[in-house]
């Protein structure tokens, strides 16, 4: 003779023998007590929490409550013969396998006949979303109005699925999984009753191994009970389960934590051909991972192991360490679908974590890190700039005159645009020049190293010293931010801001960098190159130095060339051919890097 399984057997018969979900007991005690019943109900929520069970003692508290004005004790005939199915008005139907629109027109037709023995005829439709776009229509206007000695209770774990038309017209009260202590509590009691010998930590692990479900831990007992007997040890429930201990978690999560592979190596062996598990190895390190975290956090009651190995295990990493671990377990789960050895599949990933952490704690890297992270905040630098760069017009006064720049080869004339070339060529002007002297022009060196820039406040001579070092560094970087900046040469330097110059003012490239993507990569570079916190702006036509001299001083012929370069431009057509091919390389450089097209040819 088959004997009663602990689930069944100790289903929970009153309101105070429910196990967790105090918010639905008060809702239902005071609907009952105050006689606020709503005529449809839906429960929903994860497995094995309580929504059927729920649902029978509602039936039995209601109709206790209309005859004897009380619901704690509902051991009367009639509570009997609901906990058995024997009662003709509390009626169960399995949406499962009834999905139909006849199952549930014949349930309409049933419904408006008085009960027979009770005061409330209840429908306790369980698994409530299989049931089909017909079949939700049909119940429609039943469950909307139904008879003043009919309560409707959908119970399902899937409310997502039930149509926005039943939720309108149906209380929805939602269960929650239970914690371990919950699960840990009433699992005691059962092993009392049944004069069953286990420890704390074997419970722990049958609480941790139920997922938030009473059924699936009654089952787990009862599965042990038949295993073992009346005496159950941890070894019983880890040979059953395919586990392994708290010992054996701690040791394998501090040598990954540490990046000993040797030791990973050995005890990722030992685990597999001891016929633990893989998927539920990957449980136990996920929520051993959280428990550490939980460490850091200061939340230790919130963990579900002895304190002693959370400890050890935090130890050997950090709470950033830990996180990233968290991650690379997670994301083994869900690529376990995809893959036929897991065991395999999360010794590779775990391996590359420990590479990844190994190759990051690298002398060089650490140096660099300590260049480019705050080490009071421990975040980047970020300069203080607003979020796009501007091109404003600034006075003549704040326009600084450009220091000579030494260059390895002669820079190819300027294209002036006709908007500010000089109408009179023969007449010269001069820019307003600052109080201070002009810097000394500086000489080139040959082939400064990036590391020539030290921490202290850079001048402009020092930036225009190092500008084509730091060029050779963005191309290499950043492809896209070079082929813009290319052209471009600083002038000045006011403050932290530093306003460059470019050669051939497009308007397209100003808009580019006006962009916080190319802002932010582009002052994240110049700050990490000269090693101090510098923005940038981009200075147009108008704001360009001028070239001209005043009448009646001397003007060598390299002050003159602009101009007369300007000249020749406009008088010699054929002389424009290189130029305009130099136009349209850049065009199509443009093209290709920002995945673009020409829609049109003709250009001015």
């Amino acid at each position: 003779m088959s004997k009663l399984a602990f689930y069944r057997k100790y289903r929970s018969q009153t309101f105070d023998e429910v196990v967790g979900q105090e918010h639905i007991i008060q809702t239902l005690s005071n609907a009952i007590e105050h006689k606020r019943l709503a005529h449809a109900y839906i429960f929903s929520g994860p497995r094995g929490t309580g929504k059927t069970t729920m649902a029978r003692i509602l039936a039995k508290a209601v109709n206790v409550f209309e005859s004897e004005g009380q619901f704690s004790r509902l051991d009367s005939e009639l509570c009997t013969r609901i906990s058995n199915f024997t009662c003709a008005d509390v009626v169960e139907i399995d949406a499962a396998s009834n999905t139909g629109v006849d199952n549930i027109r014949d349930l309409n037709d049933r419904v408006n006949f008085t009960p027979i023995e009770c005061s409330h005829k209840f429908y306790i439709i369980d698994e409530a979303h299989m049931l089909s776009t017909g079949a939700f229509n049909a119940l429609l206007k039943t469950l909307e109005e139904p008879p003043s000695h009919t309560i409707f209770i959908l119970a399902t774990t899937e409310a997502h699925k039930i149509p926005v038309t039943i939720h309108s017209r149906c209380q929805h009260l939602r269960f929650r999984n239970l914690s371990d202590a919950e699960i840990m509590g009433h699992l005691r009691f059962v092993c009392d009753t049944e004069s069953i010998s286990i420890s704390e930590s074997a419970l722990s692990m049958i609480a941790r191994n139920s997922s938030g479900c009473m059924r699936d831990a009654l089952s787990l007992l009862d599965q042990l009970y038949s295993f073992m007997g009346n005496s159950i040890k941890d070894d019983d429930i880890i040979a059953s389960l395919g586990c392994c201990d708290v010992q054996q978690l701690s040791s394998y999560l501090t040598a990954v934590l540490s990046g000993d592979t040797s030791a990973f190596f050995a005890l990722h062996r030992d685990l597999m051909t001891g016929g633990i598990n893989p998927l539920q190895l990957l449980k136990e390190l996920l929520s051993f991972v959280d428990a550490v975290l939980a460490y850091f956090a200061s939340c230790e009651d919130l963990i579900p192991y002895p304190m002693d190995f959370v400890t050890s295990v935090a130890k050997a990493g950090s709470m950033q360490r830990a996180t990233d671990l968290l991650t690379v377990l997670a994301k083994v789960e869900s690529e376990l679908r995809w893959f036929s050895n897991p065991a395999l599949l999360l010794q590779l990933r775990l391996l590359q974590f420990m590479q990844a952490s190994a190759t990051s704690a690298s002398p060089a890297t650490q140096a660099t890190q300590a260049n480019t992270i705050d080490l009071v905040t421990g975040q980047s630098p970020r300069p203080a700039t607003p979020l796009a760069a501007k091109v404003h017009t600034p006075s003549p006064s704040q326009v600084d005159t450009p220091a000579p720049v030494a260059q390895s080869e002669p820079a190819p004339a300027p294209t002036l645009r006709p908007s500010y070339v000089d109408k009179q060529p023969s007449a010269t002007r001069v820019a307003a020049a600052p109080v201070q002297p002009s810097p000394a022009p500086v000489r080139p060196s040959p082939a400064p190293a990036k590391s020539a820039v030290t921490n202290e406040a850079v001048s402009i001579s020092g930036i225009q010293g190092q500008w084509s070092t730091f060029l050779t560094v963005l191309k290499e970087k950043n492809s896209g931010l070079y082929t813009i900046l290319a052209s471009a040469t600083p002038v000045s330097l006011d403050g932290s801001c530093l306003k460059l110059q470019l050669k051939q003012y497009v308007q397209f490239f100003v808009e580019k960098l006006k962009e916080s993507s190319y802002q932010q990569a582009f002052e994240a570079l110049l700050s990490d190159f000269f090693k101090q916190t510098l923005s940038f702006e981009i200075l147009s036509p108008d704001d360009m130095p001028s070239y001209s001299v005043p009448a009646g001083s001397s003007a060598t012929a390299q002050d003159a060339a602009p101009a007369n370069a300007s000249a020749e431009l406009s008088s010699n057509p054929v002389e424009q051919a290189p130029v305009q091919s130099a136009k349209d390389e850049t065009i199509n450089e443009i093209v290709s890097i920002f995945e673009g097209a020409i829609v049109g040819q003709n250009v001015s």
